[in-house]
């Protein structure tokens, strides 16, 4: 009779974490992709649908302006990084960690919508559902680099 026994922590054989060090790469390779297919979005909706962008600049009760693209980039390269960090973690404690990442960041991700949903009623309409829809273009892109790339091989 043969027996196998499995780490007391750490990943099963089908959900190795690649080392921290490597990992970190791939975390980039997220936040530069969803950060270019966010600003491609942006760039699209906002010639081809006339979507205004303009939002409270200076917290809620600011003024309305024009969103800067700086915006994008940096609400991509936060959510990146704190999902590599996350990753990482799961990789060095936990048995199945690719598993509970999609678990935990699909929740982070319905509460990400939030932030669109509480803007004023002086924000269009049309500024909100595209700022919305660079949420799952966000999710789906950092996760899934992530969770492709992140694996050890």
């Amino acid at each position: 009779m043969t027996t196998t026994t499995e780490p007391a922590s750490g990943s099963t054989q089908g959900e190795q974490i690649m080392k921290i060090g490597k990992l970190w790469r791939v975390g980039l390779i997220a936040a530069v992709g969803a950060t270019f297919a966010n600003l491609v979005f942006f760039w699209i909706t906002k010639r081809l649908f006339s979507i205004p962008y303009i939002i409270p600049m200076g917290g809620p009760s600011g003024p309305l302006e024009p969103m800067p693209a700086g915006v994008i980039i940096l609400l991509d390269v936060v959510p990146a990084f704190g999902a590599t960090i996350l990753l990482a973690l799961l990789g060095k404690y936990v048995a199945r960690p690719i598993r509970l990442f999609w678990i935990i960041s699909g929740v982070v991700f319905a509460i990400s919508f939030a932030l669109p949903l509480t803007l004023p009623a002086t924000v269009a309409t049309s500024t909100i559902v595209g700022l919305s829809l660079m949420h799952p273009i966000a999710w789906g892109v950092i996760a899934g680099v992530l969770t492709t790339l992140g694996r050890e091989k």
